[in-house]
């Protein structure tokens, strides 16, 4: 499990960041700030470009560097991300027992989950191998029951990317859901 998404940092990390900075990152420009206090507090430097593209402020096609990586997690207050990561296993809160994402890869073949975002919308699906899941029960959601849908990751607090649906007219082709919340809630059945 990363935390990233795509070039950018799951909401969970980006929210510990904004935590310990003293301020929320909306802005572009907030990077900046974010930066220097970075250097000030660390001791080593992330330039604000690399920060904007983790932010999703700015568009970026490859993945930070591990040392990148490490140097946030130092500002945070863990000595390398592997050891970040690794606390959301650990940590006794509610939050770090809720699902952060799933891999097909990691799943196996009958494993059920129910994912909710809004507006009231909640979908039950079933692995059903490889990439695929089927969906179960569903309220609110261009998807169908019965549908059968390709994902390469579902993660939480962003939006559901199907990448293929086949449904009882054949195959469509892809659909965003929760495109403004992102998925609010991952459960395992």
């Amino acid at each position: 499990m990363h935390y990233i998404f795509g070039t950018m940092l799951s909401e969970i990390i980006k929210k510990k960041i904004e935590q310990k900075a003293g301020q929320r990152i909306r802005y572009s420009r907030d990077c900046d700030t974010l930066a220097e206090k970075i250097l000030s507090d660390c001791k080593f430097s992330i330039s604000s470009s690399t920060l904007k593209r983790l932010f999703g402020f700015v568009k970026g096609e490859k993945e930070p560097r591990a040392y990148t990586l490490d140097i946030l997690a130092a500002y945070i207050g863990y000595p390398s991300w592997d050891e970040l990561l690794h606390s959301f296993n650990t940590e006794g809160s509610q939050a770090s027992k809720e699902i952060l994402e799933l891999k097909p890869s990691k799943l196996k073949p009958g494993e059920k989950f129910e994912l909710s975002y809004k507006p009231n919308t909640i979908i039950t699906i079933e692995h059903i191998g490889k990439s695929k899941f089927k969906v179960l029960t569903v309220k609110n959601s261009r998807l169908k029951e019965g549908n059968v849908f390709k994902a390469a990751v579902i993660t939480l607090h962003h939006p559901l990317f199907v990448l293929e649906v086949e449904g009882a007219v054949g195959k469509e082709g892809k659909i965003i859901e929760g495109k403004i919340s992102g998925i609010t809630s991952i459960k395992r059945l």
